[in-house]
């Protein structure tokens, strides 16, 4: 994520153009290795048990190296040696801009400067940044009332990282009583602790997650497109829901749909802008929420 953010930074600053940025994000892949495959590659885990560990990601939230060690594949000290391999995300992003020529490490840190001074962090949250880590990010964007939300929102950006787009990024986040948006789908899970999560945008904003996501090159965000918006939402909600000790309280509705103008309000929502490409969604997570027809 931390390359997403500093990359479209350099680009709204005319550092870097859009040409040069997928540039960059193609040089990185070059060096962005998968743990599973460093892992079979250092002789530690048979391609069989890493083909376990990636199954048993696709229906978890953690990490490969946290789901190796409790499945005693991997001991940390392991994990901590291949997450070296792996690289630093930060590195890697400026590597690849010292291997296009098209700016320095100091040049970059330079911007990072700014774009620290810019958005008044303090050392502290450009390290966490810097990471790369999506809890550590989060920390620095949600809003301090918001925080008791970051649970959920971890699992919601995560999910969407792995099973939408790797590139995704997010921005500095609110909380608001409505919104208005011309598409969106909602979904309620309903127990002690219930909450709506949703996927909204203005225009055509969902409409990259809706076609990565359900593999189909939708044409429009009509019903079809929002249907799969729904089944991540039911992905997302699913993998939290599992997460709690007390999993059996809740219980997920059908996702509800709406692809005309409309007004979302609740008692409380965390709007958490979010950009695929460059198109920008809301990524909500509200409490008594409704969905209300603009004509």
């Amino acid at each position: 994520m931390v390359a997403s953010i500093l990359g479209h930074y350099l680009m709204s600053k005319e550092v870097i153009t859009v040409k040069e940025f997928k540039a960059i994000l193609k040089e990185q892949e070059k060096s962005r290795v998968k743990l599973g495959l460093i892992a079979v590659a250092e002789g530690f885990m048979s391609v069989k048990e890493a083909d376990r560990v990636n199954r048993l990601q696709a229906i978890m939230d953690k990490r490969f190296g946290d789901i190796a060690i409790e499945n005693n594949l991997l001991t940390e000290g392991q994990v901590a040696t291949l997450l070296r391999k792996q690289g630093n995300p930060y590195l890697s992003f400026a590597q690849a801009l010292e291997n296009l020529n098209i700016m320095t490490l100091q040049q970059l840190e330079q911007w990072v400067v700014s774009y620290q001074n810019e958005n008044h962090l303090s050392p502290s949250d450009m390290e966490a940044l810097k990471s790369d880590d999506v809890d550590n990010i989060l920390h620095i964007f949600l809003p301090s009332e918001g925080q008791q939300y970051s649970e959920l929102a971890g699992v919601a950006i995560r999910a969407m990282l792995r099973l939408v787009d790797r590139d995704i990024y997010i921005g500095k986040s609110s909380l608001i009583e409505t919104c208005v948006m011309d598409n969106s789908a909602m979904q309620t899970v309903e127990g002690k602790n219930g909450y709506q999560l949703i996927l909204a945008g203005r225009v055509e904003g969902l409409l990259p997650t809706a076609r990565l996501f359900g593999k189909e090159e939708f044409a429009v965000v009509d019903m079809d497109a929002l249907d799969a918006i729904g089944e991540l939402l039911n992905v997302i909600n699913g993998l939290y829901v599992s997460s709690q000790k007390d999993s059996g309280s809740y219980e997920m509705c059908p996702p509800e749909f709406c692809d005309t103008s409309h007004k979302i309000s609740g008692k409380e929502i965390l709007r958490i802008p979010i950009y695929v490409g460059q198109s920008a969604a809301m990524l909500g997570i509200g409490v008594d929420c409704k969905v209300e027809v603009i004509k």
